[in-house]
């Protein structure tokens, strides 16, 4: 998971602006995030945690403002842009009725190609060796966002995007997230999230950014 660092020059996000319906949740709302950093995203529900990172996403579109990666305005860069991210929302992206090598494989074929040893070991690697050729309709909620965690694993994206990681896993699933995370971050990724988990690792520089109710002034 080896992460080129050169002249990469991250994310800069610039007066972005979103509206849910009739009401603002934020207004020019500025930042940057460069390699090597994890962002953790806060705010009571309803602040715009999740509307913010489908916006980032690609997933949603802002009332204004814009999103620059490496140095690229997103809007003229968003094929290069999409394949430099892996994102986890609430919905996991899985299709219920595939198996996990299933849904790793189609997966894969929208971004990096990956061999079948490397999804198996993916597999084995979130705690899912057994479960491989089980239909995800028939595996917990914990393993469906198993079958995700993999899927990140092998995308070789620099940014990872993931709104509230942890749900449904036990106390050894979220363990081995924070690992993953560490390794990717110490790696030179970049890290967004939103979770009600305090994320504290080692040897990884993490910013907060809150996003109060009403309207942002950041």
């Amino acid at each position: 998971m080896t992460q080129e660092k050169n002249n990469f020059q991250g994310l800069s996000v610039h007066n972005l602006t979103c509206e849910r319906g009739y009401r603002e949740l934020f207004t020019d709302l500025s930042f940057t995030l460069a390699p090597g950093e994890i962002l953790h995203i806060k705010g009571e529900n309803g602040a715009g945690k999740t509307s913010l990172l489908r916006i980032l996403a690609g997933l949603a579109l802002p009332v204004s403002g814009d999103v620059f990666f490496d140095g690229h305005n997103c809007r003229n860069y968003r094929s290069e842009y999409n394949e430099e991210i892996a994102f986890m929302g609430h919905k996991l992206g899985i299709k219920l009725e595939l198996t996990p090598v299933e849904n790793i494989n189609s997966y894969c074929q929208l971004g990096s190609p990956c061999t079948e040893q490397q999804i198996m070991n993916a597999l084995e690697q979130v705690g899912l060796y057994g479960f491989e050729d089980m239909y995800c309709n028939q595996l917990s909620a914990g393993q469906k966002r198993r079958v995700a965690l993999a899927q990140t694993l092998l995308s070789q994206a620099k940014l990872w995007i993931l709104d509230e990681p942890f749900t449904s896993l036990d106390v050894i699933g979220v363990d081995y997230f924070l690992t993953v995370i560490q390794e990717h971050v110490c790696n030179g990724g970049m890290i967004l999230l939103t979770t009600h988990q305090e994320v504290n690792l080692n040897n990884c520089t993490t910013r907060y950014l809150q996003l109060p109710s009403g309207k942002v002034t950041h």
